[in-house]
């Protein structure tokens, strides 16, 4: 099976035995069906110790393999149920650590979906593997939060944040690719800061919020005439990237941001936003890079349940 605009490329769901990691393949699964790729479930083993002395048993690597493999035919069994036409291979790797092993693979996928559960020292922990991956992958990084809850595309709108730059316009147009395969809108949110009004007059804000408003406009314009079908609201508002995408996040189905935004020290780094909405967003987040490939195109109507819903 191969898909129509990704070369035959994969989706690779890393496969833990946690819940929240069967959910993100759920999730992973149903876009692939989709998208007419192949899913390719990922258990990373722990590399077997060294020895310099006399060796000693290893069962401790055996026992992670029979759990491994005991969790792959798990998500494998779910995945067969929910999309019996999906293509699946389960495969166990082994590696310095599952991150390592993941950012390997993700050179030649579409997308990596990976599980990282709130559960932490902080509020809103991240596990280092979901970060490193969004970090440095190659490949769009989907970080699935919620281990309850429809673990597939519903009906609710995919959020994009928009700040003119050009990994930016790119998320915009993934997140345009990905609402077009599930007949989904597409919510393009800009913020900004500008001249506060002075006393009673708002002349000063005006100007900036129209400016603003044109950038906004400018970066989703090609989206409109590459995919015509998919409704694109857009959203201008003086405040903070993290208030504006959060206060929307939960009545949606997918944040989409860049990996970084305009400054220049964001070409090395996550951006601050992207990396405070993989802490604290409520529904999956992707983070797209700048040569980030569009979803596949799709010629039969997405089948999509009516009664998925997330609560706020």
């Amino acid at each position: 099976m191969t898909g129509h605009g990704t070369g035959g490329r994969q989706i690779v769901a890393g496969v833990d035995g946690s819940a929240v990691a069967e959910a993100a393949a759920r999730w992973a699964a149903a876009v692939a069906a989709q998208w007419n790729v192949p899913l390719r479930l990922v258990h990373v083993l722990p590399q077997a110790p060294v020895f310099y002395g006399v060796p000693a048993p290893v069962r401790d690597i055996e026992a992670h393999r029979v759990l491994g493999d005991a969790a792959l035919a798990r998500a494998a069994d779910i995945i067969r149920g929910e999309q019996p036409a999906a293509a699946i291979e389960c495969t166990t790797m082994t590696g310095p650590t599952p991150a390592d092993v993941l950012l390997d693979v993700a050179s030649s996928a579409s997308m990596v979906a990976i599980g990282s559960s709130c559960a932490g020292p902080v509020e809103g922990y991240l596990n280092a593997t979901a970060l490193r991956l969004a970090h440095h992958a190659e490949c769009p990084v989907t970080v699935w939060r919620q281990a309850t809850g429809p673990a597939v595309p519903d009906r609710w709108p995919v959020i994009v944040g928009v700040d003119g730059s050009e990994i930016s316009i790119a998320a915009v147009r993934w997140a345009c690719s990905f609402a077009e395969s599930f007949a989904v809108p597409v919510v393009a949110v800009h913020t900004w800061t500008g001249v506060a009004p002075q006393g009673d007059s708002h002349r000063h804000e005006y100007p900036v919020e129209a400016a603003e408003s044109v950038l906004l406009a400018e970066s989703v314009a090609g989206c409109r005439t590459e995919y015509p079908d998919v409704t694109i609201e857009q959203v201008t508002e003086r405040g903070t990237p993290a208030d504006a995408l959060l206060a929307r996040c939960r009545q949606a189905q997918l944040l989409v941001v860049g990996s970084h935004g305009r400054g220049a020290l964001g070409r090395a780094l996550l951006g601050s936003t992207s990396q405070d909405m993989l802490h604290r967003a409520p529904c999956p987040v992707t983070i797209c890079r700048p040569d980030t490939i569009p979803a596949p195109p799709h010629t039969d109507a997405p089948s999509v349940p009516t009664d998925s819903r997330r609560t706020p």
